[in-house]
């Protein structure tokens, strides 16, 4: 057994002793709630574990900014995380205090615990043990923890830009989300995009009554559903011109990974149901629809009279909120023009197009030299990791593999069971502390 995972097994009553104390601030971005006081609590770890730090403005909140140094000429790494966590209250459902960290049964209830300073307070860790045990660091790791993640990351593309020199690594880490269920080591290469439209169907701009109106004037409801249901063929198929030209084909690596990912049907069912199981026509692909392929959603409707009881209105304005899940290399400002020109195409110039959020997707190939020597090197820490070639979701990993223009990866530190964002948030106790062990494993890798 090396010395650094000698010492993280030592101390680690101590390291649960520092980790509830960071968990009791509470660091709400959205309420911009005690945010400088978990900045410089957050520096203050990191400069004991011997990392150089300094808190940097944003335009927002600060951001939180470390490096520890490695010999000269060797590679360098970029840890991203946030210290910023979503709003709690003990009404909400919790059984204790959310910010007054709880133990029971293994786990530690606390908001934040999982999502998201658990994960990068492990890594911060791991490179303590590396100082306290006299252990040459054999590359340099770089720490980016901002304050603005639970708000949509706000100043962060700025932040990146801005300072590209001071991140410039070999690699990007960020250490959110969730294990797969099995507790197995879990790696992402990427994320699917996002387009987030609004469909808006304009009536008399006011709710009339629909006896009076009714039959002499047309709900702007059903020109709405027209034009949702022109945007997908009877093989759901998005309909739109050139949508899936961009799509680049998955790589014979990032395949090979998915077919070693373990069946989802017991993960799915324990998450649904049996009833939202059968709503699942073909479970084994679960993974690949979700991760590999465009999609098109429906997210809502809204207009007119949708509570409880009975009202009578000609809806003044119809709206459907959809978004397109996209892969690389779709580019979500095209494809919005594309929709908005489809729309006029298709005889449906009357339905305004609004555009409402975005995410380019990104990826990482499994194939990639630095990704092979982290998956070998992670694999020594126990079982091999399940490599995941994409997130279904969208977070911001263009930042590092298109404005950073370097590899990326997802190494998630906290249980699939967490409740990131729902009351009775968790970390169970051994994922907490195997964290800094994998952690520095991936340092390890990197540095053979």
């Amino acid at each position: 057994m090396s010395a650094v995972i000698e010492y993280l097994r030592s101390r680690r009553e101590a390291h649960l002793a520092e980790f509830l104390e960071y968990l009791k601030i509470p660091c709400i971005s959205t309420l911009n709630l005690r945010i400088q006081e978990g900045a410089e609590h957050l520096a203050a770890l990191m400069e004991r574990a011997g990392i150089e730090t300094r808190i940097m403005e944003t335009g927002g909140h600060p951001a939180v900014y470390g490096e520890a140094k490695g010999p000269e000429g060797a590679s360098s790494l970029l840890v991203y995380g946030h210290y910023d966590v979503q709003p709690a209250d003990i009404k909400e459902g919790w059984t204790s205090d959310p910010f007054d960290p709880d133990i029971r049964d293994g786990r530690i209830y606390a908001r934040g615990s999982g999502d998201n300073k658990g994960q990068h307070f492990a890594q911060i860790k791991a490179i303590e043990a590396y100082r306290e045990t006299g252990t040459k660091l054999p590359i340099t790791v770089k720490f980016l923890i901002e304050g603005e993640e639970e708000m949509g990351s706000t100043h962060l593309r700025e932040f990146v830009v801005k300072h590209r020199d001071l991140l410039r690594a070999d690699i990007a880490c960020s250490s959110d989300g969730s294990l797969h269920p099995s507790a197995r080591p879990t790696i992402a290469l990427g994320c699917r995009g996002l387009l987030y439209i609004e469909l808006i169907a304009h009536g008399a701009g006011r709710d009339l009554h629909s006896g009076t109106y009714g039959g002499a004037m047309t709900s702007p409801f059903w020109r709405l559903m027209e034009a949702v249901r022109a945007l997908r063929d009877e093989e759901v198929r998005v309909r739109v011109p050139g949508f899936y030209e961009a799509v680049r084909p998955l790589g014979e690596a990032d395949r090979e990974a998915l077919a070693e990912v373990p069946n989802p049907a017991s993960e799915l069912t324990a998450a649904l149901g049996e009833e939202g199981m059968r709503r699942i026509p073909d479970p084994e692909a679960f993974y690949e629809k979700t991760m590999t392929r465009p999609n098109l959603n429906i997210c809502g409707f809204q207009g007119g009279y949708s509570q409880d009881g009975v009202k009578t209105v000609l809806p003044g304005i119809a709206k459907a909120k959809m978004d397109f899940r996209l892969v690389v290399d779709q580019d979500p400002d095209r494809i919005f023009e594309d929709v908005r020109a489809f729309m006029e195409a298709e005889g449906f110039g009357d339905i305004e197009v609004k555009r409402m959020a975005s995410f380019y997707p990104s990826k990482t190939p499994a194939d990639h030299p630095l990704i092979e020597k982290i998956l070998a090197a992670v694999a020594t820490r126990g079982e091999p990791p399940i490599v995941f070639p994409n997130f279904g979701g969208s977070v911001p990993d263009i930042l590092f593999t298109r404005d950073l223009g370097i590899p990326s990866l997802w190494l998630p530190l906290a249980n699939a069971d967490s409740n990131a964002h729902a009351p009775e948030e968790n970390i169970r106790i051994d994922i907490f502390h195997r964290g800094s062990e994998i952690a520095s494993a991936v340092i390890d890798g990197l540095g053979a």
